[in-house]
């Protein structure tokens, strides 16, 4: 039986206004998806994060991931659908690159600062008040 070669890819993952607020949970979706279907990462890093030249459900802001991984060809059918049935992947593309060596591909590598920008998010978002017990009535005053 024949074995499917592995070959490099780089996928571009555009994300929504949701993935802003919680950056590790996009970052963490894409590890999953690829790994999941047999992909070795090779690079992941943002991209960008601008507005977007037209709404795309109803989101008008945008967060780009550029990923740089490694999978059989027989797999890349099974990325591609985990990723255009994913609720918080807007578009993605996915392309061959036979033209880029592995050190140009690590040299994209952007993973830690991605985990830092994405705790720095975290921390800055306010936390929602506790909700206020019923504060005890005021004691009567003293009648003189």
């Amino acid at each position: 039986m024949r074995s499917n070669p592995k070959v490099n890819y780089e996928a571009m993952l555009l994300f929504g206004q949701s993935a802003a607020t919680d950056l590790k949970g996009a970052v963490e979706h894409v590890k999953e998806v690829l790994t999941k279907n047999g992909a070795e990462i090779i690079a992941l890093k943002k991209w960008a994060d601008r507005p977007l030249a037209y709404p795309i459900a109803k989101q008008k802001r945008g967060i780009y991931l550029l990923t740089y991984f490694s999978a059989t060809t027989d797999k890349l059918g099974a990325i591609e659908r985990a990723f255009n049935l994913s609720e918080t992947v807007l578009r993605q593309l996915i392309i061959r690159v036979d033209h880029l060596s592995a050190e140009e591909m690590q040299n994209n590598e952007g993973v830690i600062d991605l985990l830092v920008e994405a705790n720095l998010r975290a921390a800055s978002m306010p936390t929602p008040a506790p909700a206020l017990a019923a504060a005890p009535a005021p004691a009567a005053a003293p009648v003189q």
